[in-house]
């Protein structure tokens, strides 16, 4: 039985980082979201079959769309921040800006990435059969889930952040990329973004397993510059992380 209000997959396609980069383009020139729809299209036509809804090029439009075009009203100042670093940015230094966007806007996604981070913590590799294990027992037993671990799982692997092994369908870490500093005081909004809770402590926080392709260097005094983070001191040093529309709601230590 699924216990996690979250039973949307969303993202379940092979997305290519070259198709993220060029829609997270257009959206930081300002382009209307149906020009960048008929962009897209244009794009995707020689790579994969299908423009009916059900279709293979339908649905990764959608995604590409969901993470930096149309997503929820609420993530849009944080997307906004997003476009603004990623103009700044070129190649695999970009890779941070779009995995914090799919952390923030597809609730699969960041559970994926938590499960392999935390995987890889405790034994430096990662079988997919161990990924969609526990993926489903939060997600549910279903093939649909199955299929989305296995395709964001590639994805993992074709954007740098998973390395194939010797063994069929075991991947292993490869050394994490530092991630600079407004960078990485945007991810932690990102991996935020959609928390229930009214925030996480500073030190779980920069070291969860969310990020496992990345290292971020950060002191709890860098995060309280943030425009939209707070820390508040819980105890000894215990300092928690708080989005500042939360904050009022966070009772001090």
């Amino acid at each position: 039985m699924v216990t996690t209000r979250r039973t949307t997959i969303g993202f379940d396609r092979k997305i290519r980082l070259s198709w993220l980069d060029a829609t997270a383009d257009w959206a930081a020139q300002g382009l209307p979201a149906e020009e960048i729809r008929t962009r897209l299209e244009r794009l995707l036509e020689g790579a994969l079959p299908g423009s009916a809804p059900k279709g293979a090029r339908y649905k990764s439009k959608a995604v590409l769309l969901h993470v930096w075009v149309t997503l929820p009203d609420e993530f849009v100042p944080l997307r906004n921040d997003g476009l603004k670093l990623l103009r700044l940015r070129s190649g695999k230094d970009r890779l941070p800006l779009h995995w914090g966007m799919c952390l923030s806007t597809y609730p699969f996604f960041h559970d994926l990435a938590a499960t392999t981070g935390r995987l890889l913590q405790i034994q430096g590799t990662v079988a997919l059969s161990q990924i969609a294990r526990r993926m489903a027992e939060s997600w549910g037993d279903r093939s649909t889930v199955v299929r989305a671990v296995q395709r964001v799982t590639r994805c993992f692997v074709d954007w740098g952040a998973l390395r194939d092994t010797r063994e069929a369908g075991v991947y292993a870490a490869l050394p994490k990329t530092a991630v600079r500093e407004p960078d990485s005081i945007w991810m932690l909004e990102a991996a935020l973004a959609d928390c229930g809770s009214g925030g996480q402590p500073f030190r779980s926080l920069i070291t969860s397993p969310v990020f496992f392709p990345f290292e971020l260097n950060l002191s709890a005094r860098d995060v309280g510059r943030s425009a939209r983070l707070e820390i508040h001191r819980q105890g000894f040093d215990d300092d928690l992380v708080v989005p500042r529309s939360r904050a009022r709601d966070c009772p001090e230590g």
